[in-house]
């Protein structure tokens, strides 16, 4: 079975219910799911804490099938490089509205 890194942005649309976008990401994890097992990364988790007061309360809202995966090193240095491309071609950075508790 595949494994699927789980977004940072579905699961604060899950966790912390956005109107918009709550319907969408539970689907899509769901769909997910059905074939494929789920995951996140240290990248992910910090991105998700941003919602949370603690590490406790955050474990205690993920999905407890949720698996946790290693980043290697490699992978972190090429989704720098990617994101660099990203903004040179000129991507926005944007702020998630409603997730500002830093």
């Amino acid at each position: 079975m595949a494994t699927v890194l789980v977004d940072a942005n579905v699961l604060l649309d899950i966790l912390i219910p956005d109107p918009i976008w709550e319907p969408w990401s539970a689907t899509a994890l769901a769909e997910a799911a059905e074939s494929s097992l789920l995951a996140i990364n240290p990248v992910i988790l910090a991105e998700v804490s941003i919602g949370f007061e603690s590490l406790d309360e955050l474990d205690a809202a993920l999905p407890k099938d949720l698996q946790r995966e290693h980043l290697p090193w490699a992978a972190a240095f090429l989704a720098g490089r990617a994101f660099l491309a990203y903004r040179r071609r000129g991507g926005a950075r944007t702020r998630r509205s409603g997730t500002t508790r830093c």
